[in-house]
């Protein structure tokens, strides 16, 4: 019987917690656009190889929860619509990231 109780999944992801524990939530991402680098290893996935393993991340939930409250302050989690976006520069969004509104002078690049 599994003990993983589901918090969020996708056929690309699955974040649960263990039934019976508290101190951690685990994260497994399965194929999906994900990259790793692991500075200790010498494993390298980028080989021409189009199957990736899955990586199973087991992360303390007070380090989750100040990860989940930092990108709920962000600007990025606020504007959804950024995501994906093909780069430009757009002075609207470059003043709102720094703090400031835009005045008429300023030229959009």
């Amino acid at each position: 019987m599994s003990t993983r109780c589901s918090i969020s999944y996708s056929e690309d992801f699955h974040l649960f917690q263990e039934c019976f524990e508290n101190d951690n939530v685990y994260l497994r991402l399965d194929s999906g656009k994900w990259d790793a680098t692991l500075s200790t290893s010498d494993i390298d996935w980028r080989d021409g190889d189009s199957k990736k393993p899955s990586l199973l991340l087991k992360i303390d939930v007070t380090m989750w929860r100040k990860i989940v409250e930092g990108w709920n302050k962000s600007s990025w989690a606020a504007h959804p619509e950024e995501d994906h976006m093909p780069f430009e520069i757009n002075m609207d969004i470059v003043n709102r990231l720094a703090g400031k509104k835009e005045t008429e002078d300023e030229t959009k690049i």
